[in-house]
């Protein structure tokens, strides 16, 4: 039996609502895939956005709540140590 024979078995094996179920479920397939590579082209992946240095925005967070709690402090009449 030849390839051809054998993929023309398959398709009369396989009825044409289950054939256009599976080519549904492949093009959802394929446009996820086209989403998940357009995210990584907007953003690539080790180039930092707004949320990937976080060491940055950890140091300036750590400022500005010891400022906040420095200008408190003041506030209450104690002085900064």
């Amino acid at each position: 039996m030849t390839t051809r024979e054998k993929f023309d078995r398959l398709v009369d094996q396989l009825s044409a609502p289950s054939l256009k179920a599976e080519y549904a479920r492949l093009l959802r397939e394929r446009e996820i895939d086209r989403q998940v590579v357009g995210s990584y082209e907007r953003t690539p992946q080790f180039e930092p956005d707004g949320w990937g240095d976080l060491e940055n925005a950890n140091k300036a967070s750590r400022r500005t709540v010891l400022g906040r709690l420095d200008d408190e402090e003041r506030a209450a009449g104690h002085e900064p140590w």
